[in-house]
């Protein structure tokens, strides 16, 4: 069993789920839900394990700096 959240508030596997909540599923039931068949669920992914901005340069300093001429 791994973990999912939904996209918004719906009911899933018989139970009400809220938003952003992770809840177990079975691989079968999660085939239905998730993409390419369905579009309410997605896997669970923890915040600490997301990936971070590079040290040296901001998202917006990297995209809008110059090249060199």
């Amino acid at each position: 069993m791994k973990l999912y959240t939904t996209k918004h508030d719906c009911e899933v596997a018989g139970s009400w789920r809220t938003a952003g909540v992770p809840f177990p599923l079975r691989d079968e039931q999660a085939a239905e839900l998730t993409p390419p068949r369905g579009s309410v669920v997605a896997p669970y992914v923890p915040a600490d394990t997301k990936e971070k901005p590079h040290a040296r340069l901001g998202r917006n300093k990297r995209r809008n700096r110059k090249a060199a001429h």
